[in-house]
């Protein structure tokens, strides 16, 4: 499996980020975050109470959210309207929940970006519990904080990364320091971390744009992350391959150099296996998955 970059000439389609906006009920939303949309028993979920009790800037703000809303579907056809709320010591330091169904049961979960006050940032899986008529939202898992005041971590995307039929969520642990992806099972009531890889960065300090990471997949193979490196100029492509203690992430192809620094990485939908780059001097490029030996160097054309 190799990648090509293609620098001939910037793409022209439409690689926008599709942005769903709050409901009405949002009257609290946060400012710059974005709503998600479901298709199962999470309609919307959202980010509200906006706060500055924890005022960190790794997105582009000091102020943050304090509680997740949710429109929970029923079975009447109609929502209903829960709210999460953080304690004072913690913030939803995120700007988009996100939602996958992480324990396979059928139904969505919420994953979102936690920050404490004192230990850092973690992802934590929320979920809708109890009978149709009393719902509530509950922390199903959540992963190891980052470490201390201030320590953040981005999100890469859930998927079936070993091939064994279980979700993991991967993240970058400190981008902008640390600059390490981890794959963390799901095993609840926690995210257990079990694969590292260094040198990998999925946001630059203060920017809110947090989509510098996407995953392919072929037939017949496992999903592959292209995610930047830590200086946001050249692009990994990582693979979880083996199984138990021989179990790692492995390069698929040389790190590709890139002539600006990324911006942002967005699939092409109707392309499987190929994505788009946007780079610091406002061009796009375009990255495709191939089936190419290790051995085979990536092409690039100027």
């Amino acid at each position: 499996m190799g990648l090509m970059l293609q620098l001939d000439s910037p793409y022209r389609g439409n690689a926008e980020l599709v942005a769903v906006e709050p409901p009405p009920a949002a009257v609290q939303g946060l400012t710059g975050s974005k709503a998600s949309q479901g298709q199962r028993d999470i309609a919307r979920a959202w980010l509200g109470l906006p706060t500055d009790r924890c005022p960190h800037t790794a997105v582009g703000s000091r102020t943050h959210a304090a509680s997740l809303p949710v429109l929970a579907a029923t079975p009447s056809d109609l929502t209903q309207e829960l709210i999460y709320r953080l304690p004072f010591n913690r913030v939803f330091e995120d700007l988009a929940p996100r939602l996958a169904d992480v324990d396979q049961n059928g139904r969505n979960e919420i994953i979102v970006i936690e920050a404490d006050a004192l230990r850092g940032a973690s992802v934590v899986v929320l979920g809708l519990d109890g009978p149709p008529s009393g719902k509530a939202l509950k922390e199903k898992a959540r992963s190891p904080p980052a470490g201390s005041k201030f320590r953040w971590l981005n999100q890469v995307d859930v998927a079936d990364y070993g091939g064994n039929g279980k979700q993991d969520v991967a993240a970058v642990i400190t981008p902008h320091i640390g600059k390490e992806l981890t794959l963390d099972p799901h095993r609840p009531p926690q995210l257990v971390p079990c694969a590292r890889a260094m040198d990998i960065s999925n946001n630059l300090m203060g920017s809110p744009e947090l989509q510098l990471t996407v995953i392919m997949q072929l037939p017949g193979q496992h999903p592959t992350i292209i995610v930047a490196d830590m200086s946001l100029k050249a692009l990994h492509v990582l693979r979880w391959e083996g199984s138990g203690a021989n179990a790692k992430f492995k390069e698929l192809a040389d790190v590709m150099p890139l002539p600006a620094r990324v911006r942002r990485i967005t699939l092409l939908p109707d392309t499987p296996g190929a994505a788009c780059v946007w780079l610091a001097d406002n061009a796009w490029r375009r990255v495709t998955l191939t089936n190419a030996q290790r051995s085979r160097l990536p092409e690039i054309a100027v």
